[in-house]
């Protein structure tokens, strides 16, 4: 099983997003509830706002669509809702009392760690 063709070859732009929105969720207060979007965890983890980044004609579709996968296998189904009078098509609820360090991560390079109890976020 150690052989070269079982192993699963990652994503690593996925490998390092799923690290970036695990550092995000474990900077919300486990007190209340939360809503948390793509482009939130985008802005956090670059200092870049999406509107900006648009605006002088970036594009961060391919870092928000896998940041919205690995918040769909955390949350389940996004839904609509408006925050801070906005309306945010995907949103994805974080229920009181959730813990990201109690939960195994998608990727299989970061559940390596989680299971050597060795993964910081």
């Amino acid at each position: 099983m150690t052989k070269e063709k079982y192993l699963v070859k990652e994503n690593p732009h996925l490998v390092t997003w799923e690290r970036e929105v695990r550092k995000f969720l474990r900077k919300l207060s486990p007190q209340h509830g939360h809503r948390v979007s793509a482009a939130m965890v985008y802005e956090w983890a670059t200092g870049i706002r999406i509107k900006d980044l648009y605006d002088k004609g970036g594009n961060a579709n391919g870092d928000l669509r896998k940041i919205n996968k690995i918040l769909a296998y955390y949350f389940g189904k996004p839904y609509m809702t408006y925050i801070l009078g906005q309306k945010v098509p995907k949103a994805y609820r974080v229920p009181p009392g959730w813990y990201v360090k109690r939960h195994r991560p998608m990727t299989l390079t970061l559940f390596h760690e989680f299971s050597n109890k060795t993964l910081v976020a």
